[in-house]
């Protein structure tokens, strides 16, 4: 498995650890957002920990049952054919000559900004489980995906948070409608704000021992801790790729072809140290294509469509073109939208501000994109992946029946809203 794709565990399980020890969303919709009780973070920790000793010892199982060696160290490469271990104190403890490699040493927090020598006081994602205690105030720096992600887990824990970009929009990459409703949720949290544009001279220890930002405007932020998350470069440092004849692109990534080859034939690399889109899902199949075609077994292109999923309070996932996309192609289109309020799944789960959001050709009715946001929305995806690959027409989903109360019946409400939306000669109402 991809590097890459287990930086993703501790984060996920955190969230869930948050949400099941403060039974945030419930309370959220009973009108109490706030924990009524101390939450320790070595509890927290204890939960996550968990998660990565199952998924460490099912890793080394499945390693043993298909007959597949470890070795663990540091490694690197010696010249085109041989890969050195080592250990902590850099002795070489193995060294493999093989026909094949794939490099998937995943990614790391990039650190734009010199940072203070406080590491109790400014964290990034790598680091934040190393806390002895949880903060009562934090700034998070960067309002991308993690620093959303992190920015809601710990506000539903009733931390005072700030989340602040030099930016002036969030996560930029979804579609509109779907980032308006996320963003006036979160300004909706109690005990979160949101700070965009705001530009930084630079990052300090306060007089008083906590985290400040200094902003070029004069003006300042303190907070117990600072968590930044300005992005990520690829784990490449000290696997001396130049003896084995492989140059980073511009970005600090490795350039691969459409097999995942790098400038030598025989060394593969997949996940985030060849860029975007740099999710797990993305990545274990690229590392699987990798492994396929060096063995010269049977694959298959990478796929063109795939879920993107952002794991914060509360979850949004996505599957094809924005609207805003399709416009700019100038695709003839129509919307349908669920609102989770509109269901009964939805007052049952606590959860009455998400939503199902399809998008659907407007002559052929096939299925074009999805985008959701809420509880369930990363599992609801599949539903709208397999719809797009299939090309599926939204008629179907007013002709299926789906279990009730469930999310599920979202696609069928949503799509009877987008059919009734339809205009023309050729339209019909559907009920």
């Amino acid at each position: 498995m991809p590097v890459s794709t287990r930086a993703r565990v501790p984060s996920k399980a955190l969230r869930q650890a948050i949400l099941d020890m403060t039974g945030f969303i419930q309370s959220g919709y009973h009108g109490n957002s706030r924990p009524q009780h101390e939450i320790a973070f070595d509890d927290l920790r204890a939960i996550v920990n968990r998660v990565i000793e199952d998924e460490n010892r099912v890793l080394s199982e499945q390693c043993a049952a298909n007959g597949i060696g470890t070795s663990f160290g540091s490694a690197r490469f010696e010249d085109h054919h041989v890969v050195a271990v080592m250990d902590e104190t850099g002795q070489v403890t193995a060294r493999f000559e093989t026909d094949n490699v794939l490099i998937s040493t995943g990614s790391r927090p990039r650190h734009p900004i010199d940072l203070p020598e406080e590491p109790e006081l400014f964290l990034d994602s790598d680091e934040i489980f190393k806390m002895n205690s949880l903060p009562k105030s934090l700034i998070v720096l960067g309002a991308g995906i993690i620093g959303c992600e992190y920015a809601t887990m710990f506000a539903a824990l009733g931390i005072e948070v700030i989340l602040m970009d030099r930016r002036d929009d969030m996560l930029r990459m979804l579609d509109a409608e779907i980032s308006r409703t996320f963003t006036n949720y979160i300004q909706q949290m109690a005990g979160l704000t949101v700070k965009l544009g705001q530009d930084i001279e630079t990052l300090r220890k306060s007089s008083d021992g906590r985290g400040e930002v200094v902003l070029k405007d004069g003006g300042s932020l303190v907070a117990d801790r600072l968590f930044y998350s300005m992005g990520r470069i690829a784990n490449v440092d000290g696997l001396d790729l130049d003896k084995a004849g492989i140059e980073l692109d511009k970005l600090g990534y490795i350039p691969v072809n459409a097999l995942f080859q790098t400038a030598q034939p025989h060394i593969y690399a997949a996940g985030d140290v060849i860029g975007q889109p740099a999710l797990a899902s993305t990545s274990v199949e690229q590392g699987r294509l990798a492994i396929r075609n060096a063995l010269m077994l049977k694959s298959h292109h990478f796929p063109e469509f795939f879920p993107y999923g952002i794991y914060a309070i509360p979850k949004i996932s996505s599957v094809g073109p924005t609207e805003e996309e399709l416009q700019k192609l100038g695709v003839h289109y129509e919307v349908g939208r669920a609102l989770y309020s509109e269901m009964a799944r939805g007052p049952i789960a606590g959860d009455t501000q998400g939503m199902i959001r399809l998008i659907f050709h407007a002559e052929t009715l096939e299925m074009l994109a999805v985008h959701i946001i809420g509880t369930m929305a990363t599992e609801l995806i599949a539903i709208g992946q397999i719809a797009i690959n299939l090309r599926v027409k939204a008629d179907y989903f007013v002709d299926t029946i789906f279990n009730y109360p469930t999310f599920a019946e979202g696609y069928r409400i949503a799509a009877l809203n987008g059919l009734n939306r339809l205009e023309g000669p050729g339209a019909a109402k559907w009920s």
